[in-house]
């Protein structure tokens, strides 16, 4: 545990550093680009409008109802969350490896790289979601008090992608061909998450025992907590299993995270 403080409390006291990395990073991608940042939003808004005619318009569900609500709403949200974990998920997965030379005469640790890419992604993800939102409003659903406990699932959202982030970039560091790995991993798991489809309902009520051990995955449990608290369809305490199993996940990256991380951050520049 004292490991874990180490590394949090780091990156508290750096976060001004964080959030400065962050908007010069976004600044410098778009430097060259006459919309800047706008692409931010354009990108992943054209990425949800593909799925919407294949999932959407395609396959017949453009006025069908998802977990009873409309199921344009139920997929923007779900996407909106998805893009946000994969993007932030594999940035950090580099962070360290692509930053380590530069950061290492830098006055601040590079244990805060990880967030910064977490960082970079937050504003688009808000963006997203407000337009999930909006059109959910549009068809009909209405907000509830459900939407207090966004708080909570962005909270998990953030210290969950901290610890795999961390995680991951210290073993790609280590191992540099964990990256190409990783991204044949999240390809799979991008339909285990639920972000376009009900697993449940797709799966089957035949084979209800397999439904509930994808849904025990930290991505559906992020991104269909998302939808709940802003479609109004449950609370977090009504997910036992899920919770003890994406805490325990998460605290157990973490913790190795921060091992391997303080063990091994004094001969990054020499593995690079």
């Amino acid at each position: 545990m004292r490991q874990i403080w180490i590394l949090l409390l780091e990156n508290l006291k750096f976060y001004p550093v964080i959030f400065r990395l962050a908007n010069y990073e976004t600044r410098a991608k778009y430097k060259d680009h006459s919309l800047g940042v706008l692409w931010d939003i354009i990108n992943p808004v054209m990425q949800i409008a593909t799925y919407y005619l294949v999932f959407g318009i395609a396959m017949g569900q453009s006025h069908s109802m998802t977990d009873g609500v409309p199921y344009i709403g139920w997929l923007v949200i779900g996407q909106a969350v998805w893009l946000f974990l994969n993007t932030s998920f594999m940035d950090a997965t580099w962070s360290i490896r692509a930053n380590v030379n530069q950061v290492s005469k830098m006055n601040f640790p590079i244990s805060i790289m990880p967030f910064v890419r977490t960082q970079i992604n937050i504003l688009p993800f808000l963006i997203t979601l407000v337009v999930g939102i909006v059109m959910s409003l549009s068809s009909g659903v209405t907000l509830s008090l459900h939407v207090l406990q966004f708080v909570y699932y962005f909270f998990a959202m953030l210290v969950f992608l901290y610890a795999v982030g961390l995680f991951n970039a210290t073993i790609t560091v280590l191992y540099p061909d964990y990256q190409q790995l990783v991204q044949t991993v999240m390809r799979f798991i991008f339909w285990m998450s639920g972000a376009v489809f009900d697993i449940g309902q797709r799966i089957g009520p035949d084979h209800a025992r397999i439904a509930r051990l994808i849904e025990i995955n930290p991505f559906y449990y992020l991104i269909s907590g998302t939808r709940d608290a802003f479609l109004s369809t449950g609370w977090f305490w009504e997910r036992p299993e899920q919770n003890i199993a994406f805490w325990s996940l998460t605290i157990f990256l973490l913790f190795v995270g921060s091992h391997l991380h303080l063990k091994f951050r004094a001969y990054f520049a020499d593995l690079v």
